[in-house]
């Protein structure tokens, strides 16, 4: 997932470091530093992508997570204003997850293989 945003972003990753079973690093962005970040989550309760954030440097937040019955959404605008929504169908086991979804549309998209070079750069 990090290697197609910084693909598709136009981003230069740097290495993934392993503490404590997180990983994290930086990717430049032009002049820009973008912070990178891999959290475990143990009970998923089925292997993948348990949810992704996305927080500018002005602070609006928007996360996409796994959730009972469908894909949680919620933003966060900078001026703290939230709202939050389900896409139903979207959980694990159902047609619509997030992480297969991801896969499926990376199978097809020409930006495969910029994306595992990318990872591959941020785990050498």
């Amino acid at each position: 997932m990090l290697g197609w945003l910084a693909s598709r972003l136009g981003w230069v990753p740097g290495s993934l470091v392993e503490e404590g079973g997180r990983h994290h690093g930086r990717a430049k962005a032009g002049k820009l530093e973008v912070s990178l970040q891999l959290d475990p989550v143990p009970d998923l309760g089925a292997p993948g992508l348990g949810g992704i954030t996305v927080e500018t440097a002005d602070g609006m937040t928007v996360s996409l997570d796994r959730a009972q019955g469908g894909l949680a959404a919620h933003r966060r605008t900078r001026d703290g204003q939230q709202s939050s929504w389900v896409v139903l169908g979207a959980s694990r086991g159902e047609a619509g997850i997030l992480g297969e979804g991801i896969r499926q549309a990376l199978l097809r998209d020409p930006t495969y293989g910029p994306a595992v070079r990318c990872a591959g750069k941020m785990l050498s």
